[in-house]
């Protein structure tokens, strides 16, 4: 027998394989349809991962957002948009310029608060009071451990750095990383309440700086012209808050109770910490008056937030 294959015998022998082929797979539709219904619920559980991710991030740093990011945002684009007044020759102190920028400001303000309130939220005495203060916080609520945390602000902080680094405000970002350190891990908001407020008028002080280099920084990486009236500016909201940011201490009285930390509430009564905040309150109104010879608007404000701070118990 020859072992030569014909022409025809290679065309039957395809005409066959082709129609087994075809045969095995009958609908092809219906296989498509499977697999775009695959990718669908793989995208479905993806979203949802990082949709859930996103929202534990926000809850880390949801009550601080305000009293942190909200103000020292405000203070860098309105002090950027003041040229010459505070800041000279600010390349980037356009409208225009400081809009597309607003973000970036915003970033700095939000990433340096993630890291903070992940090595606060993650220590042990933390968590006790947020049990009895702030339930809603991701440990309490257990949508993360502490462990997780403490992985997550490892792997967060080189990273933070880096793009805060790019922004050029890397010196601001290690130096809050200290402090974040200097107030967490070593305790010392804990012991002195006067010690809690220098810290975060400290952090107050690099957080306003930051945010103004970002907000006035063009992209050519050109920086404004900054002397004494601009760092006396910014050191001044800092003593601001130095003397009346015990405010924040009054409604967290009873899980500071738990903790067993010495906070004005706490160390000098209720009533004469509110009188601290109240009489600090009107003494700076008049400070700012006289600096920016406006006396009716800053006194008023001042006023009210007095009568705010004694009358609503």
């Amino acid at each position: 027998m020859s072992n030569t294959t014909t022409q025809g015998d290679r065309e039957q022998w395809t005409a066959h394989t082709t129609n087994v082929t075809i045969t095995r797979t009958p609908y092809p539709t219906l296989q498509r349809l499977q697999n775009a219904f695959q990718v669908f619920v793989s995208v479905s559980r993806s979203t949802a991962i990082v949709t859930k991710s996103l929202r534990t991030l926000w809850l880390f740093t949801k009550d601080d957002f305000d009293t942190f990011v909200f103000p020292n945002t405000i203070y860098g684009i309105s002090t950027a948009f003041s040229n010459n007044l505070l800041i000279h020759d600010a390349p980037g102190s356009s409208i225009g310029a400081l809009i597309k920028r607003l973000p970036l400001v915003i970033f700095f303000n939000w990433s340096n608060l993630l890291i903070f309130d992940l090595a606060n939220q993650r220590m042990p005495d933390s968590l006790e009071e947020d049990l009895i203060n702030k339930p809603w916080r991701p440990l309490p609520a257990r949508r993360i451990m502490q462990r997780q945390t403490r992985q997550l602000l490892l792997v967060a902080m080189p990273i933070v750095l880096a793009l805060n680094s790019m922004l050029g405000v890397w010196k601001e970002t290690a130096l809050l990383f200290n402090l974040t350190w200097i107030y967490n891990d070593l305790r010392g908001g804990d012991d002195n309440w006067l010690t809690r407020n220098l810290i975060i008028a400290f952090a107050f002080f690099l957080y306003n700086l930051g945010s103004l280099k970002v907000a006035s920084k063009t992209t050519d990486g050109v920086e404004p012209a900054m002397d004494t009236t601009t760092y006396g500016w910014t050191a001044l909201i800092s003593a601001i808050i130095f003397t009346t940011m015990q405010i924040q201490d009054l409604k967290d009285q009873e899980g500071d109770r738990a903790r067993a930390r010495h906070t004005a509430p706490i160390d000098l009564g209720d009533s004469a910490a509110r009188w601290t905040i109240a009489v600090s309150v009107l003494v700076w109104s008049m400070v700012c008056a006289l600096i920016w010879h406006s006396f009716v608007l800053p006194i008023m404000i001042g006023l009210f937030v007095a009568y705010r701070v004694l009358g609503k118990r």
